[in-house]
């Protein structure tokens, strides 16, 4: 304490309004480099400027001016980061949707043809089986008029489904 009367009687009032005023400008040279020992048991691992007040004016106006302009620049560079990349991936999922639209697009007009193909053989199927049908009955029409042919009449029909 005898020390600061010393000096401030040897400024005087506006040497140290003039000194106080620097310290809170500029801040205390050196001052950002000093660091607490992790082995101290209360304040360990943690420097002089992340002490909230004494941070405050140890570091000074000069140097928290620039490290709040590099926040803001590093923010708005994050910002146009992001941006580009959310524009990109945007763009990536897009693309992967009309890619997926494509692939069901082609599995529709696949799925259609294969419905029509199977309902034109369903088609083809009835007329053989009812060209089958009315050639079984042509022929049984012939063997009941004929009953020299050899060929199953409605006897022989109803003896099968018997045994």
């Amino acid at each position: 304490m005898t020390i600061l009367y010393a000096i401030a009687r040897y400024l005087g009032v506006a040497g140290c309004a003039c000194l106080l005023l620097l310290w809170h400008y500029e801040g205390i040279p050196g001052a950002p480099k000093v660091k607490f020992p992790g082995s101290w048991p209360i304040v360990g691992g943690f420097g002089l400027v992340d002490v909230p007040l004494i941070g405050d004016l140890t570091v000074g106006k000069v140097e928290s001016y620039a490290a709040e302009r590099v926040r803001l620049a590093t923010a708005a560079q994050t910002a146009i980061y992001n941006a580009r990349i959310e524009k990109m991936v945007s763009a990536a999922e897009l693309t992967a949707a009309n890619a997926t639209l494509a692939r069901e697009r082609a599995l529709r007009r696949m799925a259609d043809e294969a419905a029509a193909e199977a309902d034109k053989r369903a088609i083809d199927a009835k007329r053989g089986e009812e060209a089958k049908a009315a050639e079984i009955e042509r022929l049984r029409a012939e063997a009941d008029q004929d009953a020299g042919l050899s060929r199953p009449n409605q006897r022989d029909w109803e003896w099968q489904s018997r045994h």
